[in-house]
């Protein structure tokens, strides 16, 4: 298991205005494969996260508009990717 890091320009960032998003985007890189890959459902990270399902969505949405996230919905599930996530490991 490795750990994440969250550098202090995360303090200027619009994720952390908006604590539905922060805590989002922190769930995902907590819940990411080691190559910054999550498969998931709306529901599951509503539930995960204690957020409404349009929370999920309105988060994720602004995610992918900031450049941080890549998703793609199929009919079963969302597939989400986080753009540079090896930044985010610690060595």
């Amino acid at each position: 298991m490795s750990a994440i890091k969250l550098k202090k320009e995360i303090l200027e960032s619009s994720e952390y205005r908006y604590a539905a998003r922060l805590k989002v985007f922190i769930t995902l890189l907590c819940l990411a494969s080691e190559d910054g890959v999550i498969t998931t459902t709306l529901s599951t990270l509503a539930r995960q996260t204690q957020l409404t399902i349009k929370q999920i969505r309105s988060a994720l949405s602004a995610l992918t508009k900031a450049g941080k996230i890549l998703k793609q919905s199929t009919r079963y599930n969302t597939i989400i990717n986080i753009c540079n996530y090896e930044s985010y490991l610690t060595l």
